[in-house]
């Protein structure tokens, strides 16, 4: 066999094999006015398994402060009680874009929403390799 077909075989292999999950999500900080539209982007790249990802956002006051749940792509129950009736009325809303981008909405962003948005992935990796989670300001 042809020492340049396995040297290119074995190359392709081992860069196929070193692929990590990546998430990404929209530079930031975001700076918006109070009572117009915000939305954040989330992607994930270079994963395992099924095309279709989901998503969860939470968002913090500080960056390593307690987090609270806003809402998820396959959890309907995921939202914070404190959220409940701005999820319900579609004033924050998450929408997936593609099997691997979904899009944190807030139709009227209001100061408290000032903080750190965080988007989740989870793993559906065989192993554990990347990161599953970024996180952007929004002031």
């Amino acid at each position: 066999m042809d020492l340049g077909f396995l040297a290119l075989a074995f190359g392709l292999l081992f860069i196929g094999g070193c692929s990590a999950r990546v998430v990404t999500v929209s530079p930031g900080p975001l700076i918006r006015v109070e009572g117009q539209p915000v939305s954040i982007r989330c992607d994930v790249n270079d994963y395992e398994g099924p095309s279709e990802q989901d998503f969860e956002w939470e968002m913090s006051r500080d960056a390593k402060g307690p987090k609270i749940k806003m809402v998820s792509t396959f959890d309907s129950s995921f939202s914070d009680p404190s959220l409940s009736k701005r999820v319900a009325s579609g004033d924050i809303s998450v929408v997936r874009l593609e099997d691997n981008e979904a899009e944190l909405k807030i139709a009227e962003v209001k100061s408290q929403d000032s903080g750190f948005y965080l988007c989740r992935t989870t793993s559906t990796d065989s192993d554990i390799s990347g990161n599953y989670e970024a996180q952007v300001q929004l002031k």
